[in-house]
């Protein structure tokens, strides 16, 4: 009993120490649509806003486990909020015939986007002019496609493992960026092309190259050269080597870390994307999760 007891009473220190937890809904089309938020326990001020979106045929549970934005609530003083998307899917832009099939075809993921920043700005919780995007595959093209469609009430967004795809161009007048790419790869492929290329039978879409992708974000921010290029390459197991770019930019920044020899993987992540060896190495040279909250946390205000 006293065990018992101790274990309660910890667990229940931890959860107000850390961050609290809801479970929260919202009608956007029609449709119920759910999305976790968690926040510092004591909340005394507005809040940055980071909305993480899971990757396809994945859940928002999924996202937080190899993301673990959710530990940085308290420490950071942020609201962290994981969607869900219909069926495990998003409607990120990418078009076919496939696609089309599936429930996440007919959602506005966007509008989803754009209501939970209305819903938590309403409440007096967070500060709307520092909401972030951030995801990896499909969830990091979704976020891409809410940035540059939100435009102006987006602070800055970053992409994992996730290229433009063919369908659509980003309108935004100007957005911060990051990108993290791995050069192999196998499922967002670097050089463009059909998704999941010799993977499967199913029409995926297509997107655009890594070079292709970040020459647009280059183009929205007025990049005018590189500002600082450096290599990591400290940890033998991984089979990995970072570089980092951070690009001379007027109008907003724009970062990429390429992974050579990285596949379909979060860096620093306790488990892959997909969460099976097909998914190729896993980087240890950079911890994505702190590189996207660093780079958020430098932004100023919107």
């Amino acid at each position: 009993m006293r065990l018992a007891m101790a274990f309660l009473f910890i667990f229940a220190w931890s959860q107000s120490a850390f961050a609290a937890e809801r479970e929260r809904s919202i009608l956007v089309g029609g449709l119920t649509r759910k999305y976790a938020l968690i926040t510092p326990d004591k909340v005394t001020t507005l809040l940055p806003l980071l909305i993480v979106y899971h990757g396809g045929n994945q859940s928002s549970q999924k996202a937080r486990r190899y993301t673990r934005f959710d530990e940085m609530a308290s420490k950071e003083n942020i609201a962290v909020v994981y969607p869900q998307g219909l069926d495990n899917n998003w409607n990120d832009g990418r078009r076919s015939a496939d696609l089309s099939q599936r429930a996440a075809a007919n959602a506005d993921d966007v509008e989803l986007t754009r209501q939970i920043i209305g819903q938590l700005e309403i409440e007096g919780l967070i500060n709307a002019s520092r909401v972030f995007l951030a995801g990896a595959s499909s969830g990091g093209m979704m976020a891409l496609r809410a940035g540059c469609e939100l435009d102006t009430r987006i602070s800055g967004l970053a992409a994992v493992a996730a290229n433009l795809p063919v369908d659509w161009r980003c309108r935004a007048s100007r957005m911060p960026a990051l990108f993290i790419h791995g050069t192999a790869d196998t499922y967002m492929p670097f050089a463009g092309g059909p998704v999941s290329p010799n993977r499967t039978l199913t029409d995926w879409g297509r997107v655009r190259s890594v070079d292709e992708t970040i020459a647009e974000f280059k183009r929205i921010n007025a990049c005018t050269g590189v500002k600082e290029t450096k290599s990591l390459d400290k940890v033998g197991r991984d089979n990995t080597k970072a570089v980092i770019t951070d690009y001379e930019c007027k109008k907003a920044p724009l970062k990429h870390i390429v992974i050579e020899g990285g596949g379909h993987t979060w860096p620093g992540a306790r488990e892959s994307i997909l969460g099976d060896l097909a998914s190729g190495n896993t980087s240890d040279e950079v911890d994505a999760t702190a590189e996207i909250w660093s780079f958020f946390k430098a932004l100023p205000a919107r």
